[in-house]
């Protein structure tokens, strides 16, 4: 399997053209608000809600009607601890691959431990697999940048 570019140039999954449309119309953040005016201007954009999730590897672009997070709830914003692989507002970047894959080798040379008991070291190869799968389909799915021609 080749490697995924380190500065996120890939993106994959069923958010994936709703992030890069939320990358292009957001506003360029310069890193303070001024006034409340601009805060809930920022706070009401629907385009702006894109969530980073490191702990499970990938992004939710967040559409209420959507999340699999919220099926009783009321809220308004995700909830990055009950992300589900099969969400439609997930997108994975090329460093969410990367991510996978080295988690998913973690987990191999833990299943290989001899210490281990074999239903939980079977469990552990399992659960390699399933990342690698989530990284092949990311490398076979994603859209990436192209730079224009000189």
């Amino acid at each position: 399997m080749k490697t995924f570019s380190s500065n996120g140039a890939g993106i994959s999954g069923p958010a994936a053209r709703r992030a890069i449309h939320a990358a292009a119309q957001s506003p360029t953040f310069a890193g303070s608000i001024r006034t409340q005016r601009q805060a809930r201007d920022i706070l009401g954009n629907p385009s702006l809600t894109v969530y980073d999730n490191p702990r499970s590897l990938l992004m939710c672009v967040y559409n209420r009607d959507r999340a699999l997070c919220h099926r009783q709830d009321a809220t308004n914003a995700p909830r990055l601890d009950r992300c589900r692989p099969s969400c439609a507002n997930i997108a994975r970047t090329d460093h969410h691959a990367a991510g996978l894959l080295a988690h998913a080798k973690a987990l191999e040379e833990q299943s290989a431990s001899e210490a281990l008991p074999r239903p939980l070291a079977d469990r552990l190869a399992r659960r390699a697999e399933q990342l690698r799968e989530l990284a092949r389909s990311h490398e076979h799915d994603r859209i990436h940048h192209q730079e224009p021609p000189v």
